[in-house]
């Protein structure tokens, strides 16, 4: 492989370690201002987002249940510490375990929801409030940013695959490979036209 071309595949897997946001920005930007937001918010009945996640006495009185606690952890690790660390760095390898968080802590939510609305207690007064429709929708935006970003290559890397694409990637051997093969297509000697030249024979008789 010519010098060229490994350095093209080196700066093109470089490439592809590098999240190019572009006008995802926003979802991500939004999906951590509403997850702050939902903290210091009601998430069921009077207990504040915060409260859950720290799974506090008054979590524990109100009933919370385990699948909100999971959720609480799973959305603060997926977007409260990775989705900021994803905007800081840019890094794929951060981006990654961010988008399967975010993703489990969607489907969490819903099993959450169902487990609250389903529970012996119904009618205890404690029920979704507002902090927990805003973390849900925190959690929308960041499986939705990562999804349109993580399998979308960026421009640097588009560049740089057709440039090693069209790169001369053959070494010494394959270089007199090729021109063997091409001297032989070239090569009268080396044609088989012995239908043509029997067609002729046939035309004179």
């Amino acid at each position: 492989m010519s010098n060229d071309h490994q350095e093209l595949a080196t700066r093109e897997k470089r490439a592809a370690s590098r999240l190019d946001l572009g006008g995802r920005l926003w979802f991500f930007v939004g999906a951590l201002v509403f997850y702050v937001i939902s903290l210091v918010l009601p998430q069921a009945g009077s207990v504040r987002g915060y409260e859950v996640l720290l799974q506090t006495s008054a979590a524990d009185d109100a009933g919370i249940k385990i699948t909100e606690y999971v959720y609480a952890i799973l959305i603060f690790l997926g977007i409260g510490v990775l989705t900021t660390l994803t905007l800081l760095t840019r890094r794929l390898a951060v981006a990654i375990p961010a988008w399967m968080l975010t993703t489990v802590g969607l489907a969490y939510s819903v099993f959450a929801m169902w487990l609250r609305q389903t529970r012996s207690s119904a009618d205890d007064g404690v029920e979704m409030n507002l902090g927990f429709w805003i973390s849900l929708l925190a959690v929308v935006l960041a499986f939705l940013g990562y999804a349109t970003t993580i399998f979308r290559r960026n421009p640097e890397q588009e560049q740089l695959a057709q440039a090693r694409a069209a790169s001369d990637n053959l070494d010494v051997v394959g270089r007199m490979q090729q021109q063997a093969n091409i001297s032989a297509a070239e090569n009268p000697l080396l044609v088989d036209d012995r239908r043509s030249r029997a067609t002729e024979r046939h035309k004179k008789d």
